[in-house]
């Protein structure tokens, strides 16, 4: 299957976060939810759930948003240890324990790129909050610190599926 990209980054989307308190479902619908983008495949979403709406970023401004956060500085050793790294928690940290210190320190630096492009990227496309202005400050405001990291991860999720189509999105 080819990627096939949005000819228009007029398309926005509303969308809420699974760590809202308001937001009820099962790990199975918040896995459908993050598929489709479809709040049908929630539980419950509460009048009073936090709303998130997100631009499709162009090509060029996922791009653009790579290149701020350090693309061409980046780690490749990293970015190596990264995509070789095991999947399953323990037997990724007895992995990582293995690692020399300068391949640590090179995966470190790749996890903070990585980090850097979702905020760029989150900087690009969330235009509102509730209907009103937003910035990326405001999702850096919201504690605690794991309610942030999820709404990060669901908001880069969404901006990419929203960003990046396959077939039968043309």
């Amino acid at each position: 299957m080819a990627l096939n990209f949005l000819t228009s980054t007029d398309q926005s989307i509303t969308v809420v976060v699974s760590c809202d308190s308001d937001v009820k479902a099962s790990e199975e619908q918040k896995s459908n939810y993050l598929q489709t983008g479809n709040m049908s495949d929630l539980e419950h979403v509460a009048d009073t759930a936090t709303r998130f709406t997100l631009k499709a970023l162009s090509p060029s401004e996922r791009e653009n948003a790579e290149q701020q956060a350090g693309a061409y500085t980046r780690s490749e050793l990293g970015r190596l240890l990264w995509v070789e790294a095991p999947i399953e928690t323990d037997e990724r940290a007895r992995w990582h324990h293995g690692l020399t210190d300068d391949e640590r320190h090179a995966m470190s630096e790749y996890q903070a790129y990585l980090n850097r492009v979702y905020y760029e990227m989150i900087r690009a496309s969330l235009t509102h909050i509730n209907d009103e202005p937003a910035t990326l400050q405001d999702i850096q405001n919201i504690r605690p610190d794991d309610n942030r990291s999820n709404t990060i991860s669901e908001l880069i999720v969404h901006i990419q599926r929203i960003s990046i189509l396959g077939i039968e999105g043309k």
